[in-house]
């Protein structure tokens, strides 16, 4: 029987454009998030969780304890390439901060999956998101159904933290679908940087100051919960936001929230650990964005929208 030598093996794969399938025992992924708590990245951890018992990876979680915390999550990452993990999940809270120590990561050959939001001007290994674009067009879209054709609409617009795509995407495009419509001006584009607090006095100065304003957008579930009580005082105010906390869900049933916008969180957890799986094993991730849907009361009972406004018990 005639034998193939190791260099005529070689030679083979070559030829054939085949190259032997890498495999990573138990990759050990660090999945860094923008802070410690909040619903959000509750639910994608969850879903990372969930991918890792269909995966044989070992995952660490990190993460500052706010969202503002720049320095703080950069350390993360720090802490991740001295730990010699196999692949990085970063949500990072800073479109440019962070570059510099995503490229030392990617320069010790350690894969990185940025998830929700992205670096500006620099590509990672892989990128999962919703359309957050999107996400703000339909958010004004729904406004308009909330006004008669002859009345105006005042607009406060308050996100979280000003220096990520993701932020920057939705306030851009809800900004941009609010002036398409005659009669319809924004008063105020602010941050709160994931600070109920300050989302409180932006909103009571806001509305104190000028009481044409009757819609407030709070982007992000923080916020959410200072705009809240803020507009207790301000009957005929409307109001749209973005999350799923136990808290909106309730003023969303007692119709304070007129529409939540819900990102499916667990299904972005749950895709950056398999991208990561895919990369490590030398396999191209499947490209989709992440689902969301804009719930009101009227259609929070259904099927899919409770799938979405409940992700921490999946």
């Amino acid at each position: 029987m005639r034998r193939t030598t190791p260099i005529l093996l070689a030679l083979l794969l070559l030829l054939t454009g085949c190259t032997p399938k890498q495999v990573v025992d138990n990759p050990r992924i660090a999945v860094i998030t923008m802070m410690q708590g909040g619903e959000f990245w509750g639910a994608l951890k969850n879903g990372a969780r969930s991918a890792r018992s269909a995966t044989s990876a070992v995952l660490e979680f990190f993460g500052p304890i706010n969202e503002s915390d720049y320095e703080g999550q950069i350390a993360c990452v720090q802490s991740a390439i001295d730990q010699g993990f196999d692949a990085i999940i970063l949500s990072p809270s800073h479109y440019t901060r962070l570059k510099d120590v995503v490229t030392k990561a990617q320069a010790k050959g350690i894969k990185v999956v940025l998830a929700d939001t992205a670096l500006m001007g620099q590509a990672a290994d892989f990128l999962i998101t919703a359309d957050y674009r999107e996400i703000g067009a339909a958010m004004a879209t729904y406004a308009f159904t909330l006004f008669g054709e002859d009345e105006a609409i005042n607009a406060l617009i308050i996100g979280s933290l000003p220096n990520t795509t993701t932020m920057t995407n939705l306030v851009e495009s809800l900004s941009a679908a609010l002036k398409t419509r005659p009669k319809s001006q924004i008063v105020s584009s602010t941050f709160s940087l994931t600070d109920e607090a300050i989302a409180y006095d932006i909103t009571s100065t806001a509305l104190d100051g000028d009481p044409t304003i009757n819609v407030v957008f709070a982007l992000e579930e923080y916020t959410a919960g200072g705009v809240a009580p803020a507009i207790e005082d301000h009957p005929g105010v409307r109001f749209i936001a973005l999350g799923n906390t136990r808290y909106e869900i309730q003023l969303l049933e007692e119709s304070t929230i007129d529409a939540l916008v819900v990102v499916n969180a667990f299904n972005l957890g749950y895709r950056s650990v398999l991208a990561a799986v895919d990369l490590l094993e030398g396999r191209k991730p499947a490209q989709q964005p992440v689902d969301w849907a804009l719930v009101t009361k009227e259609s929070m009972f259904s099927e899919e929208h409770q799938r979405l406004l409940f992700q921490s018990i999946q």
